[in-house]
């Protein structure tokens, strides 16, 4: 109830009225830290063992063979507090929290590329604005839209009548969330992975967006998984480049029409050569003092990102292979982590409290009732009667 209630005194609330139990909202956030920090020490427990193993690894064989295997990654926000020092909120600061999603998924590849043309839902002049807005921050949960058909406002499993039939079908959802660094969620998102015997899959992908770490991530811990960037960030990047350069709205739009036409159809050569083409034209960009919203700086900006992604933007491929193209799932996790976590006067302690919610929160997010297992599994102290009802029973 902890992990799916807005808050602890939420919780007690739904517990009195729903289940006829009584007990205080702190009494539930002190077994909430408890249960979750086992939670994420068995987490490190499970990813030591995997990270120590001789090389090369011995990867887990899923007990049924997996047709893809996608793993997606995407950071959140949470606000902390300084830990032990007293009632009230001390040092309060914004933290980032990493968030993985595992996808067993089903789909089917193709000779040619089964949708060689760019979704509508990508000319819709109000859909677009809607989801650069969202993608900015302007929208801080994420925007909802209707095309981005890969997301799933549920657990795990998605209905095949909602997505086209080249689109890849979530079959299976296991999550991961921590306030680790991005060197340490790495181990932890392959130990992740690794139970569910995704190493094994036939077809694996690593689906992020532009950040580098993400990318990081895959050299060092899934260098066989076809990476692949989010293709609604080079939306934002293309859309904010053809605004920049042209002022009026009807070529802008035609221009970012275009550009992202030749993104979703792998010509991400072609963007960057009109892009270059057109900096070459303009004055040399000052090294300070020109601002954000300076055309200069959002084209460079925009062709420093689809230099350091076209490796990962052939989407006709990805297609043809039956792989996401989108990083809608990671982003729907986020929004999911987010509505316990993040609210205008939550704040954890930057420690075990904060990290403890977030094992719990993943956990009931998470296909096949993990916590469930969990509750029914979990160490508990040797005082407690279910540990002294053993023997006892075995003697009699």
């Amino acid at each position: 109830m902890a992990a799916v209630s807005s808050s602890f005194d939420q919780a007690q609330v739904s517990l009195e009225v729903v289940g006829e139990l009584t007990i205080s909202d702190r009494h539930i956030t002190n077994l909430s830290k408890e249960m979750g920090s086992q939670l994420a020490a068995a987490r490190d427990q499970r990813t030591d063992q995997f990270v120590k193993q001789p090389l090369p690894r011995q990867t887990t064989t899923p007990t049924t063979p997996i047709e893809v295997a996608a793993v997606f990654t995407d950071g959140g926000r949470a606000r902390t507090r300084e830990p032990g020092c007293g009632p009230g909120v001390h040092n309060p600061r914004w933290r980032e929290t990493k968030n993985a999603a595992f996808h067993r998924m089903t789909s089917v590849s193709s000779p040619t590329d089964p949708q060689p043309e760019l979704p509508d839902c990508f000319r819709n002049q109000a859909y677009v604005e809607k989801l650069v807005r969202g993608l900015k921050g302007q929208t801080k949960q994420g925007p909802n839209e209707e095309c981005r058909s890969e997301d799933t406002a549920g657990k795990g499993t998605t209905s095949s009548l909602s997505l086209p039939s080249w689109q890849p079908k979530t079959v299976y959802r296991t999550c991961l969330s921590s306030l680790a660094t991005s060197d340490e969620f790495g181990p932890m998102m392959a130990a992740a992975a690794d139970v569910r015997g995704f190493f094994q899959a036939h077809r694996q992908a690593f689906v992020g967006d532009g950040q580098a770490y993400n990318w990081t991530i895959h050299k060092r811990w899934f260098p066989d998984f076809v990476p692949i960037v989010d293709f609604v960030h080079a939306v934002e990047y293309v859309y904010e480049a053809a605004k920049a350069i042209h002022r009026d709205q009807a070529a802008h739009w035609q221009q970012y029409v275009a550009w992202a036409a030749a993104c979703w159809q792998g010509r991400v050569a072609s963007v960057i050569a009109d892009l270059e083409k057109w900096q070459s034209e303009q004055d040399p960009l000052p090294d300070e003092g020109a601002a954000e919203i300076d055309p200069r700086r959002v084209v460079a900006s925009t062709i420093t990102y689809l230099e350091n992604n076209r490796r990962r933007m052939d989407y006709p491929n990805y297609r043809r292979e039956g792989l996401p193209v989108t990083s809608s799932l990671a982003e729907s996790l986020v929004k999911q982590i987010n509505k316990r976590v993040k609210g205008t006067e939550m704040f954890w302690d930057d420690g075990p409290s904060g990290e403890a919610i977030l094992q719990l929160r993943a956990a009931v997010l998470s296909d096949g009732a993990p916590l469930d297992e969990f509750i029914a599994t979990r160490p508990i102290s040797p005082f407690s009667p279910r540990c002294r009802s053993a023997p006892l029973a075995s003697s009699a």
